[in-house]
Parts: structure tokens; sequence; C-alpha cells
């Protein structure tokens, strides 16, 4: 199947990183710890125990594991939340700023 045969929902301008990460998604009203699945300059893929409402503004932080090394921080807004099968909820986010 060539690139432009593919659905749109899984055409990406941009790499994206497989991982397993812990990670912090902060609401405003919310601090909860998710597990980061995948991450792109653009977005992001969380794992978390609670929901957060699509247009929801957030910020995500993952820690380096390198001591003396920044970690990675980035605003952006929830673009879909959907249950899974053993109770977590799989979030999607699209970054505004990348730091």
């Amino acid at each position: 199947m060539s690139f432009h045969d593919q659905q749109y929902s899984e055409k990406r301008d941009f790499m994206r990183m497989t991982m397993d990460t812990s990670a912090r998604l902060s609401t405003g009203d919310l601090e909860l710890d998710v597990i980061c699945r995948d991450l792109s300059n653009q977005g992001a893929l969380v794992l978390s125990q609670q929901a957060v409402g699509e247009g929801k503004t957030v910020t995500l932080s993952i820690s380096s594991p390198t001591p003396g090394l920044q970690g990675l921080q980035a605003t952006g807004e929830v673009v879909r939340c959907e249950p899974e099968g053993d109770g977590q909820f799989s979030i999607g986010l699209k970054f505004d700023s990348l730091n």
C-alpha cells in the first residue's frame, strides 16, 4: 500500500517514537501519573487511570533518566480520550509547544 492509499488517521508528518515511560500530565485541576506510549514533536499518546476531556489544555512532563540532562515538557490539548479494556484511558495529545 502506498502512502497515499493509507487511511488519513495513519498518516504522520513526523516520526513517532514508541516508548513505555512514566510521565506526569497536568490539567490545572489534576496532576496525573501516566504512561507515555508514543511521542513525536507534534503530540503523544498516554495511558491514564482517569479520563481527561477533549479540548482540555494540558502539560506533559517526562523526566530525563540521565542526571544533568533536562527532561521534556510540552503544553497542548487533548484531542481524544478513549476507554481501554483494562480500566485505563488512552489519551491523544496535540502539542502547542515543546521544551
